[in-house]
């Protein structure tokens, strides 16, 4: 099984070297292919492969301009090479038809990545490392590197985020937490966190269904993002539990409790929403809590056990509530 928090830094760092898009679909990756006609002599093409940027060149068949073959590199010096070197003399002026394959794996610009993938790596070993073709207007091929750094993003990204809402995951969070609290050494900033919980989510399930529970969580997730100071983290860390990460500005002790509850009366306010603010939506009733830590240093779980103890609290006095005009 494999370890945390290790293993979330070794997806973050996955995710880090992937960079911050994650394809969806095969149009995302795709790069110009240079095609040639299947009557074209081997020989001619020797001079296009000279050019370190080409990876294969697409054969037209002649009988059938709608059907391609794939000539690789590799493919090509392997020809040219011979059993026993004597490829070169043999195929110069043979059309490259006879080298090409006409077997290549070919998909559309809309075929998601992960699907792709899948398939490339069911071909024969021969040919499992080889450019995938993508049918579009002109065609268009995708090499193996992109392709295989698509599916770690991919991969990474399910791994790190929530899939309903998009959101970090409740180890994404935990790890930025950590990222976080180094950044407090040597000022006087504080990390807070806060805790957003909805109301009586089970009844909403029970009433409406978890089709109608899920379409709530997005809601809550968009509107949450939105309101959040500039810089903030926001989580999905639990069912119906959001989290929202972020430092605070230096302020003298006696000012830090009134710094925390402002910001979380600002959220709070955001997530009740109204027609002026530009988050007009009813929401269901929430609970927001906060808690921060000392001035330049965070434990982390002290940290969280402050924030939880703070949500039984409000849970049991009833506080904390931001509920949207004209909620029940």
């Amino acid at each position: 099984m494999l370890r945390v928090p290790n293993d979330v830094n070794l997806l973050v760092r996955a995710a880090r070297a992937t960079g911050a898009t994650r394809p969806a679909v095969m149009r995302d990756l795709v790069r110009p292919l240079t095609v040639t006609d299947g009557t074209t002599p081997m020989n001619e093409l020797e001079v296009l492969f000279r050019s370190p940027h080409l990876p294969c060149i697409g054969v037209q068949d002649p009988d059938d301009p709608s059907r391609l073959g794939l000539l690789t590199r590799t493919r090509f010096a392997e020809a040219m090479t011979g059993r026993l070197g004597f490829g070169r003399a043999v195929l110069t002026r043979q059309p490259v038809a006879q080298v090409a394959d006409w077997n290549p794996l070919v998909v559309d610009e809309q075929t998601a990545v992960v699907e792709t993938a899948v398939r490339a790596i069911e071909r024969p070993v021969e040919s499992r490392f080889d450019e995938v073709l993508v049918r579009a207007d002109a065609w268009q091929m995708v090499g193996t590197g992109d392709l295989i750094g698509a599916l770690v993003a991919a991969l990474t990204g399910r791994s790190l985020h929530d899939p309903l809402t998009g959101l970090p995951s409740r180890e994404l969070v935990r790890h930025t937490m950590r990222d976080w609290a180094k950044l407090l050494r040597g000022t006087q900033r504080r990390l807070v966190v806060l805790l957003v919980d909805v109301v009586e989510f089970g009844a909403i399930n029970a009433a409406h269904g978890e089709a109608v529970g899920d379409l709530v969580l997005r809601a809550i997730a968009e509107r949450l993002t939105k309101v959040v100071p500039s810089g903030f983290l926001v989580g999905r860390t639990g069912g119906d539990e959001f989290m929202v990460l972020g430092l605070l500005p230096a302020a003298v002790e006696q000012r830090a409790p009134a710094q925390r509850e402002e910001l979380r009366v600002q959220v709070a306010a955001g997530l009740a929403g109204s027609p002026e603010d530009g988050t007009e939506g009813q929401l269901p009733p929430l609970r927001v809590v906060a808690a921060a830590s000392t001035p330049g240093w965070a434990d982390l779980d002290l940290l969280m056990q402050d924030a939880q103890r703070a949500m039984r609290l409000a849970k049991r006095g009833g506080e904390g509530l931001a509920r949207s005009a004209g909620a029940a």
